[in-house]
């Protein structure tokens, strides 16, 4: 359902100096890379202050074994894995299929190592997309598979890399998982991120009884849905 004109105007916001049409914004991993959800009959990008698009790898990447989806009481565990084809054929082939003159769009950058992070960005900063979320969640393979995202000197590193290759708005989105999530925040702002995504999903599990195996083929996964929304304010609360 489009907005009528006075609804659009009361609803525009500024943020991280981009202005957005609306507070709402699409997040990664919900709507591909901007493009799938376009085909629904009444849908105008105009009604959505930013899209953020699939989180992207530098290389390729299949993703995890089935299954990857599943649902739980009040939520949903995904372990998709990270599947996307690459930050050189997103900006080759996907962007510029993207009208920009209608919303802002948010590329999600992930990676194994610090410097996979400054590549992704690298090529990203020299493109037509409006501003970077950095997904930390992550596991640095130099690092013994620890989540970037649950160590503020690891979350730091990341942000400043960033940072050194591009002046469009960083932001960190912040993971659940860690012990002080107020300490990792304050040490990615003086790395340089612009803003925050707070929070990433919460690490779950599912069961099947009468299998006896976890039901997704990672064994683990992120929660995310009405449950986690609680854990989500108070996260904010403490970021603020």
């Amino acid at each position: 359902m489009t907005l009528d004109r006075d609804n659009a105007e009361r609803l525009t916001v500024e943020f991280c100096g981009m202005a957005f049409n609306t507070p709402l914004v699409l997040l990664s991993g919900c709507v591909g890379f901007g493009e799938e959800y376009t085909r629904v009959e009444g849908f105008s990008n105009r009604d959505v202050g930013a899209v953020c698009l699939k989180g992207t790898t530098l290389e390729p990447r299949l993703g995890n074994a089935p299954h990857r989806v599943c649902e739980t009481p009040a939520g949903m565990l995904n372990a998709i894995g990270l599947q996307n084809p690459g930050a050189r054929h997103v900006v080759a082939a996907i962007l510029p299929k993207l009208d920009f003159d209608e919303t802002r769009f948010i590329a999600n950058i992930s990676g194994a190592t610090v410097e996979e992070y400054a590549q992704v960005a690298r090529i990203f900063d020299d493109s037509p997309i409006d501003a970077m979320e950095i997904n930390i969640s992550c596991p640095n393979v130099k690092e013994g598979g620890v989540a970037f995202g649950n160590d503020p000197d690891m979350s730091a590193r990341v942000v400043a890399a960033c940072r050194e290759v591009t002046d469009k708005p960083l932001i960190t989105k912040l993971s659940p998982n860690q012990t002080d999530i107020q300490e990792n925040a304050r040490r990615c702002i003086d790395a340089g991120t612009d803003g925050f995504a707070v929070i990433n999903t919460l690490t779950g599990m599912s069961i099947d009884i009468e299998a006896r195996r976890p039901v997704l083929g990672n064994n683990q996964g992120g929660l995310s849905g009405p449950a986690i929304k609680p854990i989500a304010l108070l996260k904010v609360h403490e970021v603020y």
